[in-house]
């Protein structure tokens, strides 16, 4: 009796390693690559951090400005200090949307953290971002 108590929780143990070494191994398309969904605002300069996964560097940033004058946003890798946006202009209530595709990162951003900044000059920021990253460039 012992030894089937034994062999059944093996056999349970192993069943649910496989399903979540399963599940964990590739992310979903719905919520593995959404990385920033934010708004911002409060003060004329807005910063917001976000991680890329290592393998999905591939990105595509929805940047909204809903406030009634111009923001400008910059995208800084945190750890290298590498600048991949500068200085967006966003004109009042527009809508950019920047793939790292189209700026020449052929190969994808690289992984890690990044700070979204948003500069309103003498007003305050009202911006939302939304954005995913994938690990094939045609998938954004």
């Amino acid at each position: 009796m012992m030894k089937k108590r034994i062999f059944l929780f093996l056999i349970l143990s192993l069943s649910i390693a496989t399903t979540i070494g399963a599940a964990s191994a590739s992310p979903s398309k719905t919520s593995g690559n959404n990385i920033i969904s934010q708004r911002s605002g409060g003060s004329a300069t807005v910063k917001e951090a976000f991680s890329v996964p290592k393998g999905w560097g591939h990105v595509k940033l929805c940047m909204k400005n809903h406030s009634d004058h111009p923001v400008r946003v910059s995208l800084t890798h945190s750890g290298l200090n590498k600048l991949y946006i500068e200085a967006l202009v966003i004109a009042p209530h527009d809508t950019v949307t920047w793939k790292s595709t189209d700026q020449g990162f052929s190969d994808g951003l690289r992984s890690g953290d990044y700070i979204l900044q948003w500069r309103g000059s003498d007003y305050k920021v009202d911006g939302e971002t939304w954005g995913v990253a994938d690990s094939q460039p045609g998938n954004l």
